[in-house]
């Protein structure tokens, strides 16, 4: 995500532009996890970090009444579920083989790919979507120091998130929370604020399918001795043919699970799993994800190939399973890999606690953690059923 602007002035954006030597070449060395300055901790953020997750209670309750249902407070809608293989890459340079990346080798894994607002909306309209994975048979010390060998991984299609620290994420919710049946008015008020360009960013991303989206995770990581952001981007040739193809405005309401599931059925899906390393903490800051690392002079590269043999996306046990029972976790796993900055430690909570309403409500005492592929409901046969108003693909044989 580049050249991002303020949709009012048409300024470049106030916190996303880089500034002091964006053209001289990058430094080439690699800032360590713990350096001091990487991470720092802002005055009330621990009282403003429960006050947000109460927010999101909030917005899940409202949810319910709605859908008669508890869902996530982010990431509610599933667009689609997959499970394919995560490669790492061989003879990585000792700065990008860190963590699970230090030996090469071949993971299985799921995907679930999702719509990240609060409020269930349309597939045509454009808002923030993104993926979330589980990686089984990681070897290594976890955070939370349970046995089961997986990691998690979760992603958003633009570089850089408005919920840009724990005080604007408070600003933010309250603001949706107020216009919750009134979406116009809480844009309206996004447009207002002072970084209205990095605020309003999620109603100007391109309407794409969700196979041809570039997606990142915006916040940092631990990368071993060092720190990252990462970068997940398509890398099969029929997904590249479409990354210009948009969403139109009289398409189904649910036309990009169906167009996910009918893509994933008849190709190949595959991306490139990136890195991109910090190396200047006035240009990379790790404690506001509202300034966007550039690219072109810190590069992603990539460090490991997740590839999907064709399959049916769509498979309602795999969706609901997921929906209801599992969680995909920032903080759920390898310390090598510990989340960084103060909208993950707002993460840590929220997920948390949004976790065990969804769970108490929909009546589960606990969520399920798999261990490996044969703790997955899929595949499994899909049911047929005729939606008149929502018209859905009919499951073919795949060879």
């Amino acid at each position: 995500m580049s050249n991002l602007h303020n949709p009012h002035t048409g300024e470049a954006a106030s916190g996303t532009v880089k500034a002091n030597g964006e053209n001289q070449p990058a430094p080439g060395t690699y800032v360590k996890w713990d350096a001091e300055g990487v991470e720092y901790y802002q005055k009330g953020e621990q009282e403003k970090i429960h006050e947000v997750s109460a927010q999101f209670n909030r917005f899940q309750m409202m949810n319910f009444n709605e859908h008669h249902h508890c869902l996530r407070g982010t990431h509610l809608k599933t667009q689609g579920c997959v499970v394919g293989k995560f490669i790492v890459h061989d003879n990585l340079p000792e700065y990008l083989a860190q963590g699970m990346f230090k030996q090469p080798g071949t993971y299985d894994v799921i995907m679930r790919y999702s719509s990240l607002t609060p409020k269930i909306l349309p597939d045509n309209l454009a808002a923030p979507r993104g993926i979330g994975m589980k990686i089984f048979g990681v070897e290594g010390e976890k955070i939370w120091g349970e046995d089961k060998k997986t990691q998690d991984w979760t992603f958003n299609n633009y570089s850089v998130l408005e919920l840009r620290d724990p005080q604007t994420t408070y600003e933010i919710a309250d603001s949706l929370e107020r216009n919750w049946n009134d979406l116009p008015t809480f844009a309206k008020e996004q447009g207002e604020r002072v970084d209205a360009d990095v605020a309003t960013l999620g109603g100007q991303l391109p309407r794409q399918y969700m196979v041809a989206m570039p997606e990142y995770s915006q916040s940092a990581y631990r990368h071993g001795d060092y720190v990252a952001k990462y970068g997940v981007f398509p890398l099969g040739e029929a997904q590249k043919k479409i990354q210009d193809q948009v969403v139109k405005d009289d398409d189904p309401v649910n036309i990009i699970s169906q167009h996910t599931r009918q893509f994933h059925m008849n190709n190949k899906v595959t991306y490139s799993f990136c890195a991109q390393m910090l190396q200047d903490l006035k240009e990379q800051s790790v404690e506001d994800i509202g300034i966007e690392w550039d690219e072109k002079k810190y590069p992603f590269e990539q460090i490991a190939t997740i590839e999907f043999e064709p399959q049916d996306s769509w498979l309602p046990e795999f969706r609901v399973w997921w929906d209801d029972r599992i969680t995909v976790n920032s903080w759920h796993g390898l310390k090598e890999h510990k989340p960084l900055g103060s909208t993950n430690r707002l993460r840590r909570v929220v997920y948390a606690e949004s976790r065990k309403l969804r769970l108490r409500v929909n009546g589960f005492k606990d969520y399920v953690e798999p261990a490996n592929l044969h703790d997955v409901p899929a595949p499994l046969p899909a049911p047929q059923l005729a939606l008149p108003h929502q018209p859905a693909l009919q499951t073919v044989e795949v060879r």
